[in-house]
């Protein structure tokens, strides 16, 4: 086990885990029962929750190493499932401390899995293995961030685009992403955000389901409604306002 110092060897070690999750996520479009894996990922989230609210760190712990270990067996490579538990295992310390120090609210650590999971939904499998890297990665940038002992190597901006272009069909609160993603103030990222992109990081949020949702138009037959929600939207009506105001014509316009 890494010591709790070494933060490059540790930052390896979840780099290793993360690959390897990413390789199960990326086999979860193909799976054919998986609308079944689904549903057990939604029953270890509910767990989580009420670990969470109890504030129960041992328990969460436990039922959010089933989850990943549910997603590893998933893929139906026994060398994946042998590679993870060895990683796994050399990271478990580690990791139960990080949860109880760097994170004094189990509600945010289970906001993260409510991310992650909508993601491994995705039918783009890209979205899913970039929100597995961004998730298992996340402990160690808090960790370096909160100790000051590592400037972590990606800038808050570039940390929080990330996220926003594989979560853009989730509610992003501005807050949580500055918090939680770039581990900066709010109106820090939101100073950054103007100085590197000209725009608010709300801004670049709707501008990425604006652009998503144009590709969507032109590539697939879905109806208006499906292509809203598809891209954050749970009101078709406000899609369809925005989605005019970015591109000048109306959704069904855009596709003629």
């Amino acid at each position: 086990m890494a010591g709790f110092d070494n933060l490059q060897e540790l930052h390896d070690l979840c780099r290793l885990r993360s690959t390897l999750e990413a390789f199960a996520a990326v086999r979860l479009g193909g799976h054919p029962d998986r609308s079944a894996l689904h549903r057990m990922f939604l029953g270890h989230l509910a767990l989580m929750k009420d670990h969470a609210m109890q504030g129960d760190y041992p328990a969460f712990h436990a039922e959010d190493m089933k989850l990943h270990r549910s997603l590893v067996e998933s893929a139906g490579v026994a060398a994946l499932s042998h590679c993870w538990e060895a990683v796994a295992g050399d990271l478990g310390e580690w990791i139960r401390h990080v949860k109880k120090v760097y994170w004094p609210s189990l509600m945010t650590l289970y906001r993260e899995h409510e991310f992650l999971i909508e993601a491994w939904a995705s039918d783009e499998s890209w979205v899913a293995e970039q929100a597995t890297h961004h998730h298992l990665e996340a402990g160690w940038f808090r960790v370096a961030s909160a100790q000051g002992q590592v400037v972590p190597d990606i800038h808050p901006v570039d940390r929080a685009t990330s996220f926003i272009c594989t979560h853009y069909a989730s509610g992003i609160d501005v807050e949580w992403l500055a918090q939680n993603v770039s581990f900066v103030s709010a109106s820090h990222l939101t100073r950054l955000f103007r100085e590197r992109l000209e725009i608010s990081p709300h801004a670049f949020l709707k501008r990425v389901r604006m652009e998503r949702a144009a590709e969507l138009l032109r590539t697939h037959t879905d109806a208006v409604e499906l292509v809203a929600r598809k891209v954050g939207y749970r009101n078709v009506s406000h899609f369809c306002r925005d989605f005019r105001g970015n591109h000048g014509v109306t959704p069904n316009q855009y596709r003629k």
